[in-house]
């Protein structure tokens, strides 16, 4: 049987765990920043391992909240339905903590996705341009060995050998 006791351990883990994973938005948004494609998808990686802890912890919150009869509350409903105060005042400082450290995770997270985005429709506009210039036979090509050249003559049937 689980006491508030386990559920302030719980908690405590889910500020550490929102800890690391800003650390890891934050090299992510360095990444990005960067144009460091392998940094960037390694950390998507150590991300992806986080979030599976953080099910698991999330689905120990719900059973843990559900034997202490909380079942769906909010955790402010939960710091008002508790009526020790040591307990009613570790809650508080503890949802503090969560708040803060949650809401600056989700502030470079937002980050990280509006420079991706930028990032992605730059590279949209980029592929565009070269499909419209190599519709019309003019613009930048790429050589045999992959490098990249800029072309300004007009590619036309009557300047190539048959």
């Amino acid at each position: 049987m689980y006491t508030l006791d386990d559920f302030l351990d719980l908690v405590e883990k889910l500020i550490l765990l929102f800890d690391d994973l800003t650390d890891i938005e934050q090299t992510k948004l360095e990444a990005v920043t960067a144009k460091d494609i392998e940094e960037l998808n390694r950390c998507m990686k150590e991300e992806q391992a986080y979030l599976l802890q953080f099910r698991g912890l999330d689905k120990k919150r719900e059973t843990i909240q559900k034997e202490l009869g909380f079942e769906k509350k909010k955790f402010s409903e939960i710091i008002s339905l508790v009526e020790e105060k040591e307990y009613k005042e570790d809650l508080e400082e503890l949802f503090a903590a969560l708040k803060e450290t949650m809401d600056f995770y989700q502030q470079i997270h937002a980050n990280v996705k509006h420079l991706i985005e930028v990032n992605l429709h730059s590279i949209d506009k980029a592929l565009e341009h070269l499909k419209h210039t190599s519709a019309l036979g003019t613009g930048d090509i790429y050589s045999s060995d992959g490098q990249f050249q800029r072309t300004d003559a007009k590619v036309t049937f009557t300047n190539k050998r048959i």
